[in-house]
């Protein structure tokens, strides 16, 4: 005979009390054990079962904060769950009467690791194996890697004013010699210094860094590199910052093609640096060459000295135009380590990125039309000569890189913006970067609703 619930149900209701209390509810069956709770509930002979406990919930903007918080209140007896609430972040939910005493306990963990990861303020230099060479790179502070690329022709030294600033915001500021210029390798072959090969490099150093995704910053050649970085392996590249050089899509021609179209009949400064003579030009005198080109570039060179991109294929070489006194925003020290570093190295590691340019478009047919998805700030200088022949692209950057958070241009400044104008351009980083990180803490999410 079959005995269903409704049969064990009306058992249970026909036994005196004592005869119900005597029943060993282990014994029971899984049939059976629902009715014999519910009579003695029905009777008064057990506590009623309290109301669920209202539940906190706390949203995280990832996984790991929200694991953290987990870890957090599991270890104070606090029952809670983890759910994925797609586009909104992570939800944690736990009873709310219990969220507040872990979230003080949440508070000392992360003052603990506050003061753990604290920076000692120096700027410290390391060696990385990446992508076939071995690069050398200036590092200061500790939290999200901050990956900063130079230009032409510079060198790690250019973010001197920025590592330290990312540094004491908590930010783990990394700039590296790139490729062929100051302590980094110098392969031989012209193509070693292809895109590919320039920007597997910052990929390699992310990596052997163990830190990405991460965000980029390049100025100059070291904008290039960047937003090719981002384009190439977004997973790696969370964010861009582009100083000087806007965001260029691949063009319909290659560079030389270009230069003759838009300038024809005159030589663009790129045809210069491409030719082998170049690094005869620069090597005659590598101070005031370099002194030359940054002070012509640079927003405080009157209009009569300011940098020309062109000049007259049979126009006889121009003497080097200096400053009468070196611009407040350089130092004899830091030109004479820029030039110490030129001298050791030589130029041709720097110019053979121009070598290869037209070798980058014929690399890169399936970048056509491409967009930079992540989101993106621009800092360039008002005065930035570079500016006038970029007109175009700076005009169009918020349709090809449609997260463009901010495009700033800083009146009176050129070229060299993180160096003319420092306290500018780590306000609007700093301002940038800060954006991106979580509002809230761990500790901060789990308050009360």
């Amino acid at each position: 005979m079959k005995v269903t619930a409704e049969d064990l149900q009306r058992h249970y209701a026909r036994l005196h009390d004592d005869e119900l209390l005597r029943l060993n509810r282990d014994d029971l069956t899984d049939l059976a054990r629902p009715r014999y709770d519910a009579e003695l509930r029905r009777r008064g002979l057990v506590e009623p079962e309290p109301e669920p406990a209202p539940l906190a919930v706390a949203t995280f903007p990832d996984a790991g904060s929200a694991a953290l918080a987990k870890s957090v209140l599991q270890a104070a007896g606090v029952e809670c769950f983890v759910e994925t609430a797609g586009a909104y972040g992570v939800r944690l939910m736990a009873p709310a009467k219990r969220v507040n005493e872990a979230r003080g306990l949440l508070e000392e963990d992360e003052d603990r690791a506050r003061k753990e990861a604290s920076w000692d303020g120096a700027v410290a230099h390391r060696f990385v194996e990446t992508n076939g060479i071995r690069m050398h790179y200036a590092e200061a502070g500790k939290g999200p890697l901050v990956v900063l690329c130079h230009g032409f022709p510079e060198s790690w030294h250019s973010w001197r004013h920025q590592l330290l600033s990312l540094a004491s915001e908590g930010y783990r500021a990394v700039a590296p010699d790139l490729r062929g210029y100051g302590q980094t390798d110098r392969p031989e072959a012209v193509e070693a210094y292809d895109i590919l090969q320039l920007t597997g490099d910052v990929v390699g150093l992310i990596n052997a860094l163990a830190a990405g995704p991460a965000m980029v910053a390049g100025h100059d050649w070291g904008a290039v590199l960047a937003w090719h970085a981002a384009l190439l392996r977004p997973h790696l590249v969370r964010a861009l910052v582009l100083l000087s050089v806007p965001y260029a899509p691949r063009r319909a021609v290659n560079q030389s093609q270009w230069e003759a179209e838009k300038y024809p009949g005159k030589v663009f400064y790129q045809a210069a640096l491409r030719s082998p003579q170049a690094e005869a030009f620069f090597e005659q005198d590598i101070r005031v060459r370099l002194l030359a080109g940054l002070w012509s570039l640079s927003g405080d060179a009157p209009a009569g000295e300011r940098w020309q991109p062109t000049r007259d294929p049979d126009a006889p070489a121009a003497a080097p135009l200096l400053p009468v006194r070196l611009p407040r925003w350089l130092a004899e020290a830091d030109l004479d380590f820029l030039a110490g570093e030129f001298r050791r190295t030589g130029f041709t590691g720097a110019l053979n990125y121009y070598r290869n340019c037209d070798r980058n478009w014929a690399l890169t047919p399936f970048l056509e039309g491409a967009q930079v998805p992540q989101p993106t700030l621009f800092v360039g200088g008002e005065k930035d000569p570079v500016l006038d022949f970029l007109g175009d692209e700076l005009a169009a950057l918020q349709s090809h890189v449609p997260r463009l958070w901010k495009k700033v241009l800083i009146p009176r400044a050129g070229h060299w913006i993180q160096q003319e104008r420092p306290d500018d351009v780590n306000y609007w980083l700093i301002e940038f970067l800060n954006a991106l990180r979580p509002a809230t803490s761990p500790a901060a999410a789990l308050a009360t609703p």
